[in-house]
């Protein structure tokens, strides 16, 4: 069975516009082209997370991450502080 929908363009309309010329491109059947646009529309809202995360994976997949160790300063203490320290020893 087949069922019939017609389209229209508004060119003045830039979204309509851009549909239109992407049509335009098409070299095989536009009619094939529009059910895949539909059909993808509809249908990736459920992959779009899987996709995004394979694309990255495949991305990242030849990539190498080396962290840098980085020694953390040695605080020094104030005359002041180690006057302090050498009191509290005499309680202990």
């Amino acid at each position: 069975m087949t069922k019939r929908f017609s389209l229209r363009f508004n060119l003045d309309n830039e979204a309509d516009r851009k549909a239109w010329e992407h049509l335009q491109c098409v070299t095989d059947s536009k009619n094939k082209a529009i059910i895949s646009a539909i059909n993808a529309c509809f249908e990736t809202d459920g992959n779009l997370e899987k996709v995004i995360r394979e694309t990255i994976r495949e991305c990242l997949k030849n990539i190498s991450v080396v962290q840098a160790v980085t020694e953390e300063p040695i605080e020094e203490i104030s005359e002041d502080e180690n006057t302090l320290m050498d009191s509290l020893e005499m309680f202990m």
